[in-house]
């Protein structure tokens, strides 16, 4: 004998067995795909990118240098800033030293560009301009009165000299400064 009721008892339990089933998987669960993750090249690879760039650019061998590496642009890979700073006369003069900044790839550096002169401390700022972090620096022993400059990132490099650039206003408002680097 059969209940009234009972197949429409069954079609409602199965509908909501198959809506259980259609639900969205948690983002945490352990077999959802990740985007590819950034590879981060460590210090050896920047180590030859530099040895690379001394070589192309016929540089003394002697060449030294002193480097820091944060996310410059967000891509979650660490960027490079490296300061070379010898021999004195080559890479350096009585207004600052040459800087590269190096992008990071995954398992490579690319050169974004020199800049020079820049004086230490050099600052990474928590703003940005195109994507990528203003780099602020102290621009002082020229005629005109020292000041600190923002030196911001074009779509293409950052300035190849922060001579000229306009004094950093921020400073004026107490607002920190950001990372410091080469102390």
């Amino acid at each position: 004998m059969k209940l009234p009721g009972t197949r429409l008892f069954l079609a409602f339990f199965a509908i909501l067995a198959l809506a259980g089933c259609a639900s969205t998987v948690p983002e945490n669960d352990p077999l959802t795909p990740f985007p590819e993750a950034a590879l981060d090249p460590d210090d050896e690879v920047l180590a030859s990118a530099v040895q690379e760039f001394l070589l192309t650019t016929e540089a003394p061998n002697a060449s030294h240098y002193e480097y820091s590496r944060t996310d410059l642009d967000n891509d979650g890979r660490r960027d490079a800033l490296v300061l070379l700073n010898n021999p004195y006369g080559y890479w350096c003069g009585q207004h600052g030293c040459t800087m590269l900044v190096l992008r990071a790839h995954n398992n490579s550096f690319e050169l974004v560009n020199a800049v020079q002169p820049i004086r230490t401390p050099l600052y990474i700022s928590d703003s940005q301009t195109n994507g990528w972090k203003d780099l602020i620096v102290r621009v002082s022993g020229r005629q005109s009165e020292a000041k600190d400059v923002a030196m911001q990132y074009n779509g293409e490099r950052y300035p190849l000299s922060p001579d000229g650039l306009p004094p950093y206003e921020q400073l004026a408002m107490n607002e920190g400064l950001g990372l410091r680097i080469f102390p």
